[in-house]
């Protein structure tokens, strides 16, 4: 149906722009007016394309169908398509008529294993899997960024740049896509993202510096002619104690200062007994903290007939930390041009999330926002990960005109 729709209304654009293509310079205003009333005029398409992807949940790695619908429908909206970039990756790139900056927008798209109950009429048919932490909306708030800016090609100074990443909830999507040239034509001026939260849909909300913690990553390889199965579990409590003094607020935010360690089972590797975990951290001060605290602990660690060998990855999942300028520029352009949507703070890094978004940012300025999804009127609430969340699907309108209007502030900011 979303496809039929769309169509139709490609070829009602096409015989309103028949006459030959002429640059205009609109203002400011008017192109984020005939880009939001192209995805209002769009939105039964899109709540269509999201409630298909949510059906047809693709987990990590495997995102083939979800990608090959991104690449057809990108393609018919006139943008250039890359496919199969950093496994299933989908990087489209529109050229405006006139000079400026490269825009970009990044979507994650893959899905999580999970058997609890699916809330929603348009439930997973793909048993064990399901989109519980939004990245269904995310892809389709890019599919109707594309369309926005489709719209207004033929007046828009500066490029677009659409990213499609896989394997976000591996941690490996991100790194990936730039490893495979996701940034080899271009590096983006600034890139975008939102990612979906329990604020009420009509809510966004970021701030400047960190905002997602960063993962460190660890292994330890024991082996040697002593008791491994007890090694490793003195290994696992002193592992632990990193970050014992710093503040525990699973699901709530933390200041500067905050280390958790997450220590996994142990396992055997042939003759060696292998711990591993992830350590959590909140700034850069405290990655270094962590990393210190880890090599000293293993250092400090005397036992009998045993080895030890660490092997640290300290940037294993960056930490989202947004750019002090881009987030003013990006909150006046919502607040200009979307003046009924109210921007929140976000205070504090939190803890027990992760995003891999923070790879794009290393290279370019980003800014990534949280996007209020939940509905207090219908009782549901948008806590990613949770056995009962539940998107709005109001949430895709409101998250794509507040990401065209703090993109485009980025665009004739230049």
């Amino acid at each position: 149906m979303y496809l039929r729709i769309r169509l139709i209304t490609l070829l009602v654009f096409a015989a309103m722009s028949s006459s030959p293509a002429v640059a205009q310079v609109l203002s400011g205003s008017e192109l984020f007016e005939l880009m939001s009333e192209r995805v209002a005029l769009q939105n039964e398409t899109l709540v269509d394309f999201r409630h298909d992807l949510h059906q047809h949940p693709e987990i990590s790695g495997a995102e083939q169908r979800t990608a090959g619908l991104i690449a057809d429908y990108l393609i018919e909206l006139g943008f250039e398509v890359r496919s199969g970039v950093g496994g299933h990756g989908v990087v489209a790139v529109l050229k405006g008529a006139l000079p400026g900056p490269m825009v970009g927008f990044r979507a994650d798209m893959d899905a999580v294993r999970s058997n609890t109950y699916d809330p929603v009429e348009f439930r997973s048919l793909s048993p064990g899997v399901r989109h519980i932490c939004g990245h269904d909306v995310h892809t389709t708030i890019g599919i109707g960024l594309a369309e926005g800016f489709a719209a207004a090609r033929e007046h828009l100074a500066g490029s677009v740049m659409l990213i499609f990443q896989p394997a976000e909830e591996r941690g490996t999507g991100a790194k990936a896509m730039l490893a495979d040239g996701a940034f080899s034509d271009v590096v983006p001026d600034a890139v975008f993202a939102v990612h979906t939260a329990p604020y009420e849909v009509g809510q966004v909300a970021t701030v400047s510096g960190g905002m997602m913690a960063g993962r460190a990553s660890f292994t330890v390889r024991i082996s040697g002619d002593g008791d491994l199965e007890a090694a490793a579990q003195i290994v696992r409590n002193a592992i632990s104690e990193v970050g014992n003094h710093s503040p525990q607020l699973a699901g709530q935010v933390a200041p500067e200062g905050f280390i958790m360690v997450r220590v996994f089972p142990s396992r055997r590797s042939g003759l060696a007994v292998v711990v591993t975990g992830q350590i959590m951290t909140a700034g850069r001060r405290d990655r270094d903290l962590a990393k210190t605290g880890a090599s000293a602990v293993m250092d400090a660690l005397q036992l009998d007939d045993v080895d030890l060998v660490l092997d640290y990855d300290e940037r294993f999942m960056e930490g989202v930390t947004n750019d002090h300028e881009l987030v003013e520029l990006a909150n006046e352009g919502i607040t200009t041009y979307l003046p009924e949507m109210d921007i929140q703070t976000v205070r504090g890094a939190v803890p027990m999330f992760s995003e891999d978004f923070g790879s794009f940012q290393a290279l370019a300025p980003g800014v990534m926002y949280f996007l209020g999804v939940s509905n207090a009127e219908k009782g549901t609430v948008g806590m990613p990960h949770s056995p009962d969340y539940v998107a709005d699907d109001a949430s895709i309108l409101a998250g794509t005109r507040a990401m065209l209007a703090a993109m485009l502030a980025r665009m004739l900011a230049n």
